[in-house]
């Protein structure tokens, strides 16, 4: 979770040492089996505020190779206009909306979301996008929540990107 990425009781240099990479508005490159592919990354406005976050959002898509394949990982779904308004993003992935918190499957994707109020235009799944792609995950939070899951099971997404 991208909540904050300054050092917090040494979590982010825990993180480090790991060798975990913290992206704070970076576009790192990815190569495998020859395939280059580039992974972007912002904080969640809520630790940096929206200033930074918009500063991190502009370098990551000034970074953004277009000839690769690019994904940008943000936290916020209800910012996804914002994440758009950049360009060079080809998929974005997102959480924080926890589904919505109740759904009724086949009627409601989501009843309720964190900063995106009732009936959440992005509360959980896949969204086609003028040539990208976005997904939010539903989450795995389960018990940490003020509002009980309700017909909305914890998820941990998969994406193949091939």
């Amino acid at each position: 979770h991208e909540f904050r990425t300054e050092d917090i009781d040494g979590i982010k240099g825990f993180l480090w040492s790991a060798g975990a990479t913290v992206l704070e508005g970076d576009c790192i490159p990815l190569t495998v089996d020859g395939q280059t592919i580039q992974i972007c990354g912002v904080d969640d406005p809520e630790g940096v505020g929206q200033e930074t976050m918009g500063r991190q959002l502009a370098q990551a898509a000034a970074q953004a190779d277009p000839d690769h394949f690019t994904i940008l990982l943000s936290h916020r779904p209800e910012l996804i206009h914002q994440y758009r308004s950049l360009g060079g993003f080809d998929l974005i992935l997102s959480g924080h909306a926890h589904g919505g918190q109740w759904r009724i499957p086949g009627l409601l994707n989501g009843l309720l979301a964190p900063d995106e109020g009732l009936f959440p235009q992005y509360a959980g799944g896949r969204y086609d996008m003028d040539g990208a792609t976005f997904i939010v995950s539903r989450g795995l939070a389960k018990e940490s929540t003020r509002v009980p899951r309700l017909f909305n099971p914890p998820e941990l997404v998969l994406v193949d990107v091939t």
